[in-house]
């Protein structure tokens, strides 16, 4: 984790004044309610979705004001009010424009730090005084999950509400037993970039399977990366079942396109419909405690299979 600030602006056609960042983040005199604590952050620039939903999650929605636009789908939000009422919006994909950011008039910007665009956005805030967190990881995990529920709720005020959500969450996760033997192999597909795409390497939705019992079957092709379905890689990781991410709430038919192509049609998974859409918010982190139920549900799912 890093909270930084330089006194320099952008460029000579952006002057934001900024107020002075949250004097108590590293207070040992025990967590402030997020609502009262005169020294939080108040207008905070959320730069991925998984950083506005945990915002929104820990009682702070009232304090967004940028967020990106993906969180007005109710597929991707758990707090669809909220974020509809945040004032701007920006693309989510691709690098976040700074002077729209510095626009919003934050006192804090935090940023998932997944591509060198969000990088570079970092550094141009921080050359401007805007107070920038930048998390330490990506999501992809369950664990990286829950360290960024607790270094976002302390950078903002609200310890606490943090320590109650990540409590909840494991309480839940370790309630859910995973599907017993080899489990069986899933082809992770997911939609957002408007064409199906294959989960591959690591990742959270990989990560939800494997706690639910399942294998990744997109290992055997040997791909070590997400990337748009191919239908070869379909055929030649033959699995056992697939589970497609709606994270556009644009459901099954958004993956027609791969589904159909005649070779992938006759994958025994999808001739007998051992099929799961599940939306982006119960398998994404940016769900948050949403994504317990991703994996209950993944896990029952399994267990209804008919083993090859």
């Amino acid at each position: 984790m890093t909270v930084s600030s330089r006194p320099r602006l952008i460029s000579g056609t952006v002057a934001v004044a900024m107020i002075g960042f949250l004097a108590g983040c590293t207070s040992t005199s025990g967590p402030a309610d997020a609502s009262t604590d005169p020294a939080a952050p108040q207008r905070i620039a959320a730069i991925s979705p998984d950083v506005a939903e945990t915002v929104a999650a820990l009682g702070a929605g009232n304090r967004l004001v940028l967020v990106p636009d993906t969180q007005t789908r109710p597929a991707l939000t758990n707090h669809l009010p909220v974020m509809q009422s945040v004032g701007t919006t920006f693309a989510a994909h691709g690098a976040a424009d700074p002077e729209q950011i510095l626009a919003a008039d934050p006192d804090l910007a935090i940023i998932t730090p997944r591509h060198e665009g969000e990088s570079d956005t970092a550094a141009l805030l921080e050359a401007s005084s805007v107070r920038v967190l930048t998390l330490p990881n990506s999501w992809r995990t369950v664990e990286e999950m829950l360290a960024n529920i607790t270094t976002i709720g302390t950078t903002i005020g609200a310890s606490e509400q943090a320590t109650v959500l990540t409590a909840d969450i494991e309480r839940d996760l370790a309630g859910i037993a995973p599907v017993s033997g080899p489990g069986p192999s899933v082809l992770v597909l997911s939609n957002q970039a408007g064409r199906p795409m294959i989960n591959a390497g690591n990742g959270f939705t990989l990560d939800l399977l494997a706690r639910a019992g399942g294998r990744n079957a997109a290992d055997s092709t040997g791909l070590t990366r997400t990337g748009f379905a191919d239908p070869e890689h379909l055929v030649r990781a033959q699995p056992d079942a697939i589970l497609l991410v709606d994270l556009l709430g644009a459901g099954r038919e958004s993956f027609d396109s791969i589904l159909s192509n005649p070779a992938v049609s006759e994958l025994e998974a999808v001739r007998t419909d051992r099929i799961l859409v599940l939306e982006g918010k119960h398998a994404q982190a940016l769900g948050l405690q949403t994504t317990t139920e991703g994996v209950e549900r993944i896990r029952d799912w399994l267990a209804d299979l008919d083993r090859p």
